[in-house]
């Protein structure tokens, strides 16, 4: 079973989970309610400074989702699992280990001189290092193995929908994601199945068109992400995109504000009248990190 896309519920549903699993359960942290036909199934990460979330379940745990947590927001890293998040943030979306210019130390040492980087090295780097993304594979298999016979889902917001992404090309399962970064960078660098080899994934990323992250423009000197120390410079998504275009037609101006999920359901999901749901298309001429030679 698939998610119905272009209904209008589940994705508001989803978006509300995405938002949820930024929330400890008990905690006094603002909290989308959901249906009632949705409960809280088991979290996951709230004791350590990772890769945290919850995992949602119907009434007869038939059909599960799983819901990562998104890099939370602190230029200072003063959240629990901000240098983490980060790590992981620029791990994955950066050209080359955060190397963005002679300012910058980067994460490791593949890149020799500017806009040169040793992609055996990086990819190294990759599999060596303990991403948020090999401890999301084991969530995600304990959930499986536990209900064998559940319909499982993925679900994020940011960091948490990239992640998701990564785990559903994986596992082939179907996940719905919100102003996630693009992932097929780091998607390629883990070796997974690429168009057209794999046209059909069932990955759909929600975004809009005045959120840096999403469109891959938060960068440069003058970038909140380049300010706080994220290297956030790819753009491109595997399997499908569904865009609002927001500054086309709405007038909305480009502003990293925008990127959060809160936002993102008050302002577009929570106004369909005004805000239908986009058509989802594979992303063409799309190009990530273009002037470095791997």
């Amino acid at each position: 079973m698939m998610p119905n896309i272009k209904d209008h519920n589940t994705i508001l549903t989803l978006s509300m989970m995405s938002f949820d699993a930024y929330i400890e359960v008990g905690s006094n942290g603002q909290w989308y309610d959901l249906d009632s036909e949705w409960g809280i199934n088991s979290t996951f990460g709230w004791e350590d400074k990772g890769l945290r979330g919850h995992v949602f379940g119907n009434a007869d745990n038939s059909l599960l989702i799983i819901g990562f947590k998104g890099t939370s927001g602190s230029i200072f890293n003063t959240e629990p699992t901000g240098e983490q998040d980060k790590f992981n943030d620029n791990m994955l979306f950066s050209c080359c280990c955060a190397k963005v210019d002679r300012t910058w130390k980067g994460i490791c040492e593949c890149s020799d001189k500017t806009y040169s980087c040793d992609s055996q090295c990086l990819e190294k780097k990759l599999v060596s290092s303990e991403l948020y993304y090999d401890y999301a594979n084991r969530i995600y298999m304990s959930v499986n193995d536990k209900y064998p016979n559940a319909t499982i889902w993925l679900t994020g917001h940011s960091l948490g929908g990239a992640i998701a992404s990564l785990v559903g090309q994986t596992f082939g399962v179907p996940t719905v994601t919100f102003e996630s970064p693009g992932d097929r960078l780091a998607s390629r660098r883990l070796h997974m199945p690429q168009p057209p080899g794999a046209p059909n994934l069932p990955i759909w990323h929600f975004g809009h068109t005045a959120d840096p992250l999403f469109i891959g423009v938060c960068t440069g000197p003058m970038s909140g992400c380049y300010y706080a120390g994220y290297a956030m410079e790819s753009r491109c998504h595997a399997g499908k995109v569904c865009i609002w275009d927001t500054v086309k037609d709405h007038g909305w101006r480009v502003n990293l504000a925008t990127h959060r999920i809160g936002d993102v359901i008050e302002n577009i999901i929570k106004k369909p009248s005004e805000f239908p749901l986009p058509p989802c298309e594979i992303q063409q001429d799309c190009d990530d990190c273009g002037l470095w030679v791997y």
